[in-house]
């Protein structure tokens, strides 16, 4: 999960397994073993590392948030501009389809 963010912000900062070793009080037979994925790092130096990289315990383990609604928004805006005028149609269709399904009118008494 860690091995391939460990190497490339190691590599990043000119460290040796060695010298990243040394910074976390651990060998460097510890961090090659993280690097090929043999192992783990603990949360602790997980926290570490990140400190060490200038990074987020996020960016470190790969975490993305998602998007925000607008950015949802907006790409939806860009792929529905893409599309023929007849996918269009049949996009909008197919919407107001499922929104009336999920959403009927209410029955008057």
């Amino acid at each position: 999960m860690y091995a391939g963010k460990i190497r490339e912000n190691r590599l990043r900062m000119n460290l040796s397994q060695q010298a990243l070793g040394e910074k976390l009080g651990i060998s460097s037979v510890a961090v090659s073993k993280w690097e090929r994925g043999q192992s783990q790092p603990d949360i602790p130096t997980l926290a570490k590392l990140a400190d060490i990289f200038g990074l987020s315990l996020d960016e470190l383990c790969g975490h993305q948030a998602p998007p925000s609604k607008d950015e949802n928004m907006t790409v939806m805006t860009r792929a529905f501009g893409r599309l023929t005028r007849e996918e269009q149609d049949k996009f909008l269709a197919v919407g107001r389809a499922l929104f009336a399904h999920a959403f009927p009118p209410e029955e008057k008494p």
